[in-house]
């Protein structure tokens, strides 16, 4: 008797120990292993979230999503209000800002806090400033909502404009295409003629034996032109050298002659005023002469002036 008693009493101990482990458990799954805080946070899209999704702060997960409430705006707009249990006494700034996120492309979303620099902190019940989403499905979808709103509002009213106006006018269209089509039956046999007329003047005026022997000769006679200018550069090739030849073998008279040509040059700048000084004059007693033997052409032959001839004035 006394050994099934403490076979009950092992059982009970053992059903006791596993009731506890599993609260545990719950209690690390939920995230509720300690006293919490409640926050608030409004978000217009609550894609992925529900009651238990982790929260955040920094990467660092320090509560859970408790509650999530739908509120319908003024102006016809729903957004959802979420309640947050976050770790009691956690700091997070006044400026911080939440956001619906996920760590990877396949992970979980949860409701990250980016941490702000503000030295006021938040009080327990207000609300955490909502940010953008930086969930890619949230973004994707709302990328297709704007491109379905745009295929709505814009691009089928463009089609059908498009549409009525090509109906309006594609009689007018098809009329213009068939003048068209008629016009160009109806001249196509005079335009071949004329394509063939042109076609026979230049066989027989211009490609012909006669226009074709011109310009064999043409081109002999550039050929010889071009073998004459190249035999002429061989010979300027030819000159230039047997002068630099001579200029190198009389290197010393050049120079010497050069430093001659120095010297007088330098003589004659030296004298040129003295020189123009007495052309000038010479020039002005030449004047004078002419002048009195314009008066009196006996001057040349008396030496003075006659009574006959009186000068000019």
């Amino acid at each position: 008797m006394r050994n099934v008693r403490i076979n009950y009493a092992v059982v009970g101990a053992f059903v006791l120990a596993m009731t506890v482990a599993l609260i545990v458990v719950v209690a690390l799954l939920t995230g509720r292993t300690g006293a919490t805080d409640s926050y608030l946070t409004t978000f217009p899209n609550v894609t992925g979230l529900k009651f238990g999704t982790k929260v955040s702060y920094e990467g660092f997960v320090v509560g859970q999503v408790e509650e999530i409430e739908p509120l319908r705006g003024d102006d016809g707009t729903t957004r959802f209000q979420l309640k947050l249990a976050i770790r009691h006494g956690w700091p997070i700034p006044k400026d911080s800002i939440a956001r619906i996120t996920s760590s990877g492309l396949l992970a979980a979303v949860i409701v990250d806090i980016k941490g702000g620099n503000a030295p006021e902190l938040i009080r327990p019940g207000s609300e955490i400033i909502a940010g953008g989403n930086a969930n890619l499905f949230a973004m994707m979808s709302d990328v297709a909502g704007q491109v379905s709103d745009l295929s709505q509002t814009a691009v089928k009213p463009l089609l059908a404009m498009l549409n009525a106006e090509i109906g309006k006018a594609a009689p007018q269209l098809f009329a213009n295409l068939a003048t068209l089509s008629g016009d160009l039956a109806e001249k196509t046999p005079r335009i071949t003629s004329d394509i063939q007329k042109m076609t026979g003047t230049l066989s027989t005026q211009v490609v012909n034996e006669a226009n074709a022997q011109r310009m064999t000769r043409t081109l002999d006679n550039v050929s010889q032109l071009t073998s004459g200018l190249e035999e002429s550069r061989h010979k300027l090739d030819g000159a230039i050298t047997t002068v630099d030849k001579v200029v190198a073998g009389n290197r010393d008279t050049l120079d010497a002659t050069m430093k001659d040509l120095r010297y007088t040059l330098q003589t004659v700048a030296r004298s040129i005023d003295s020189v123009t000084y007495n052309l000038e004059g010479t020039t002005r007693n030449f004047n004078e002469f002419s002048r009195q033997l314009r008066d009196n052409p006996a001057v040349l032959i008396n030496g003075r002036r006659t009574e006959e001839g009186p000068a000019k004035q």
